[in-house]
């Protein structure tokens, strides 16, 4: 009897042990699984653009690329978005053989400035003219000459205005502009409302 109840008081041991263990090993899955010591938990980081406050960047200079939310204010048109210049590209007079140019304006350096657009609003914009407050100076501070040319006129320039730009729409969009010959691009500026200061980007010719 009293070897039978020796091996009764092991075997208990051993499933007493068998179940502890079973218990600690679900405990550190749970705790892997739930983010515990062994596994710290990852929090994304908030994008650059998630962080500014709106028209945080007027009257200020960014790196060209640069993505900041604005206010947008044109007559009746008011809007939120999210606008970067791109890109400054030098260009040739002769890209702009369908653009009718007087004798002068055929002396001048042709840049093409693209920027991006995108509607973070809950409205849709109608006939935005989102492309018509950019802008672009020259080394002197004087703000070069922009040319009205439609989407076809000049291929390494393309892009319209959207007719109806609604929440969440996106658009990219290059605009023509003039310098002086021996001049050079310094800013890109964008005024999305004439109450507040435009937001700059350096320019950095391409």
């Amino acid at each position: 009897m009293r070897i039978r109840s020796t091996r009764n008081r092991t075997a208990a041991a051993v499933l007493c042990a068998a179940g502890f263990a079973l218990l600690a090993t679900g405990c550190n899955d749970n705790l892997a699984q739930d983010g515990g010591d062994d596994t710290p938990t990852k929090t994304p980081k908030p994008s650059a653009t998630a962080s500014k406050a709106l028209d945080s960047d007027a009257g200020k200079t960014l790196a060209l690329g640069e993505t900041t939310p604005i206010t947008y204010k044109r007559s009746d048109k008011t809007g939120v978005l999210n606008i970067a210049a791109k890109s400054v590209v030098k260009g040739s007079q002769s890209d702009l053989d369908k653009v009718a140019l007087n004798a002068e304006e055929r002396k001048l350096q042709p840049y093409y400035v693209t920027v991006s657009f995108k509607n973070i609003g809950k409205d849709a914009i109608e006939y935005p003219f989102l492309n018509t407050p950019t802008h672009l100076r020259d080394s002197r501070g004087e703000e070069g000459k922009s040319l009205l040319t439609l989407g076809g006129d000049v291929a390494k320039c393309p892009g319209e205005d959207p007719d109806d730009f609604k929440a969440g729409d996106t658009a990219t969009l290059c605009k023509v502009f003039l310098l002086p010959s021996g001049e050079t691009p310094s800013v890109v500026s964008y005024t999305g409302d004439f109450d507040k200061e435009p937001v700059f980007w350096k320019a950095k010719e391409d």
